[in-house]
């Protein structure tokens, strides 16, 4: 893990294989029936705003070092990179089936899907706000 300081905030990195996300499959690519079934299955919860929540909930307490990795990115698209961690853990969705997915939702699904979002963020980042990150190397190097 490496920190990069810009202003106030510090940006956290994880070699990818420590991030949850990647043992997941989060950025598996199948095919086929796999592929139509997880566009399907990403796009049905992304319309049912209460369950898209609890998935993306779940993804902050399952997947701590994945969320500092990119919740950190203050210049990256936070809200659509914490759906596609609701989608991968709630239906097994890759980031691609779910970003399929995402396209196939009317204006006001998408916009009620990022409210949500938008909330589960804020809660991630109150909560983090002042936490300082620390890699297993790191802790080992220190004490």
């Amino acid at each position: 893990m490496r920190h990069s300081k810009k202003g106030k905030s510090s940006r956290v990195y994880f070699h990818y294989t420590e991030l949850e996300e990647f043992a997941a499959g989060l950025w598996k690519r199948p095919t086929g029936e796999t592929r139509k079934d997880f566009i399907q299955k990403a796009a049905n919860l992304m319309k049912q705003p209460d369950e898209f929540k609890t998935a993306m909930a779940q993804a902050l307490d399952d997947w701590p070092k994945s969320c500092a990795h990119n919740l950190t990115a203050l210049d990256s698209n936070r809200i659509a990179w914490l759906g596609h961690a609701g989608c991968s853990i709630a239906t097994g969705s890759p980031e691609e089936c779910t970003r399929v997915g995402w396209h196939t939702l009317t204006q006001e699904e998408q916009d009620e899907a990022n409210r949500v979002a938008g909330e589960v963020l804020a809660v991630w980042d109150e909560e983090n706000r002042d936490k300082t990150w620390h890699s297993k190397i790191q802790l080992e190097l220190m004490f």
